[in-house]
C-alpha cells in the first residue's frame, strides 16, 4: 500500500522559511502588508523546495468552477511586443481561446514565460490540480536564465500534455509551418518575375536560409549586405528606417522580401515617402497573410500561413493526448501557399 504523498500548508513553508504563517500569507498575496526583501527571498526559496500549491479544491466547489481535467495553460516566450503587438499572434490566440471553448476546455492563464520563475506563480498555476495541458508559444524564444532549463524539466515532470507552437523544444509535440519553404516561395515567384538584387528584411531564423538557399538554387548572389534585421522591440519603426538604407544600396536592389506582413508594410510606408513605387520600382514579397495584407495598397502579394488550422491542431494533439493518455510527440507541418496580389508586380 502506497503512502500518500503529504499536503504542503502554509504553515509547513512558515515554518521552513523560519517565518509566521501570516508573513507567507504576505507573501503569496503580495500584500497587505511590506515584507522585508530578504524575508521574501527565503519564503519564495520554501516555497519552490516544497512545492507548495495553494488547495483550491473548496473554492471550486463553492464557485463551480472547472476541473483540473477540463483547464489549460498558455504560456509564450518573449516579450508582449514578439507576440500580444503582433496581428500574426493575435490570430493564433484567438483561435486557441476559440476551440479551447468548442472542446469543452478552459484556458486558466495566459502568461510569458518570466512569470513561471517567480515560485508563488510557477506553483500556483504548473501544477496538476490546476491544469491537465500547456501550450508554449514561441518557446524558443525563451531568453535563455540559470534556471530555465530547471523550469522546462518541473513543467514536463507536472504536466503530461505539453504542446508547442511555431518552434520545438525538449521534443514536445509541436505545430508548425516550414519557414524556410514559405520564404522560397516568397523568393522564387520574384526571381520568376526577372528580379535578381532581392534584399531581405526579418530576424534571422530558417526564413533566411530559405531565402539564401532559393538564391543559391537558381544561381544568384548572395549578399549580406542586402539582410537587414529590425530590431524586434520597435519593429515597425526599424523596419521603415532599414528600407531607407537599402535605397541607398548600389546597384539598388529592385525586389525586398520580408519575413513578416508587418514588416512588409512598414517597409512599402517608407517606399512611399520617399516616392519609390511598389510594384513598379521595387516589387514586395512576405510571409503571414494577415488581415491588413489585402487592405493595404498596393495589396500585398505574401505566403498564407494557416493560423487558424495551427490552433485547432494544437487543440486537438492536447486531447487526444489527454483521452488516449498517448506518449507518442509527432508533430504537425502544416502547408503554406502564396497569395499573388499587387505588391509584386505579376499583375502588372
Amino acid at each position: 500500500m502506497t503512502q500518500e504523498a503529504k499536503i504542503i500548508t502554509q504553515k509547513d513553508v512558515a515554518k521552513y522559511a523560519g517565518v509566521s504563517r501570516s508573513v507567507v500569507s504576505y507573501v503569496l498575496n503580495d500584500g497587505p502588508r511590506i515584507v522585508a526583501p530578504e524575508t521574501r527571498k527565503r519564503v519564495l526559496k520554501a516555497i519552490e523546495k516544497l512545492g507548495y500549491h495553494p488547495n483550491k479544491n473548496a473554492q471550486r466547489l463553492k464557485l463551480g468552477a472547472c476541473s483540473a481535467q477540463c483547464c489549460l495553460g498558455i504560456i509564450a516566450g518573449g516579450k508582449s511586443f514578439n507576440v500580444l503587438e503582433r496581428s500574426y499572434y493575435n490570430s493564433i490566440l484567438s483561435g486557441l481561446f476559440e476551440e479551447a471553448h468548442r472542446l469543452g476546455q478552459a484556458v486558466r492563464f495566459f502568461s510569458f514565460f518570466e512569470a513561471l520563475t517567480d515560485p508563488v506563480f510557477f506553483n500556483k498555476n504548473i501544477h496538476p490540480d490546476e491544469i491537465s495541458s500547456l501550450i508554449l508559444i514561441l518557446p524558443t524564444m525563451i531568453e535563455p536564465a540559470p534556471d530555465y532549463e530547471r523550469i522546462l524539466d518541473q513543467i514536463a515532470k507536472r504536466i503530461k500534455n505539453v504542446v508547442c507552437v511555431e518552434e520545438t523544444i525538449k521534443g514536445w509535440p509541436t505545430v508548425i509551418f516550414d519557414r524556410a519553404l514559405a520564404a522560397q516561395q516568397a523568393v522564387e515567384h520574384l526571381i520568376h518575375l526577372g528580379h535578381q538584387h532581392i534584399a531581405h528584411l526579418g530576424i534571422r531564423d530558417a526564413r533566411l536560409t530559405g531565402y539564401q538557399q532559393t538564391l543559391e538554387k537558381h544561381g544568384l548572389h548572395y549578399d549580406e549586405s542586402l539582410v537587414a534585421i529590425p530590431n524586434p522591440s520597435k519593429i515597425l519603426v526599424s523596419s521603415y528606417e532599414l528600407t531607407l538604407q537599402f535605397l541607398e544600396h548600389s546597384p539598388r536592389p529592385t525586389a525586398l522580401f520580408a519575413a513578416s506582413d508587418e514588416i512588409a508594410i512598414s517597409a512599402m510606408a517608407a517606399l512611399h515617402d520617399q516616392g519609390i513605387s511598389v510594384p513598379r520600382e521595387m516589387a514586395i514579397t512576405s510571409i503571414d497573410n494577415i488581415d491588413l495584407a489585402s487592405m493595404v495598397r498596393p495589396s500585398l502579394t505574401t505566403v498564407d500561413v494557416p493560423k487558424r488550422r495551427m490552433a485547432s491542431f494544437a487543440m486537438q494533439i492536447l486531447m487526444m493526448k489527454q483521452k488516449f493518455n498517448d506518449t507518442q510527440n509527432a508533430s504537425i507541418v502544416l502547408p503554406t501557399e502564396l497569395i499573388v496580389r499587387e505588391s509584386c508586380g505579376a499583375n502588372l
